[in-house]
């Protein structure tokens, strides 16, 4: 790689960095491409040279963001934790990530009005079938091999049921409710 492509990556890198941070703490919304430009130190046309515009920057972002979360759910999957462990550290990583991604009074980069976008839609759909749900399978395959899971419901059902979830997260919902619908997922009606 020759130093401009450097610098380029370089640039693109701090201005990921940025919206994440702004797009966290104030909200979509909230955030204008100058405040980007501002924080990564570049230019307001270099951020719309590189990424086109604030949805699709915002996209990358949660792109990025979201590879980080599955290289970190493929490593902790490898461990020697028992499921039961491992179940709970998606919860708790699930719960960290959403401190992550709304660090203030708003939304953050969970904003409604980016989630529910129809590209954001599509993203996360094409996302979730290529990069999560192989992962989801091989994790639930793990649980019923070691009884944790019960080896009468199909792998496909069970993933109607991540899937039923997963849609009502990408639903306009308060923070509290995203929270109370994961504790659902993972702990049920019974609670522990």
């Amino acid at each position: 790689m020759n130093g401009f492509e450097l610098r380029r990556q370089e640039k693109m890198k701090d201005i990921l960095s940025a919206a994440f941070t702004l797009f966290a703490k104030d909200g979509f919304a909230a955030v204008k491409i100058t405040d980007i430009a501002e924080k990564a130190n570049v230019s307001k046309v270099s951020i719309y040279n590189y990424f086109g515009s604030k949805e699709e920057l915002a996209r990358q972002v949660m792109f990025d963001y979201m590879d980080k979360k599955a290289l970190e759910f493929k490593t902790f999957m490898t461990s020697d934790l028992s499921y039961k462990e491992k179940l709970n550290m998606i919860h708790i990583e699930n719960m960290k990530s959403l401190g992550e991604l709304i660090t203030g009074e708003t939304d953050g980069l969970m904003s409604n009005e980016l989630i529910s976008s129809p590209q954001m839609q599509q993203f996360l759909k094409a996302y979730g079938d290529t990069k999560i749900k192989p992962l989801f399978v091989e994790f639930i395959e793990q649980g019923k091999l070691e009884g944790e899971i019960d080896s009468e419901l199909s792998t496909e059902s069970i993933l109607m049921y991540v899937q039923a979830i997963s849609g009502i997260l990408s639903t306009p919902l308060t923070i509290n409710q995203r929270i109370d619908i994961g504790k659902l997922m993972y702990n049920g009606l019974k609670g522990k």
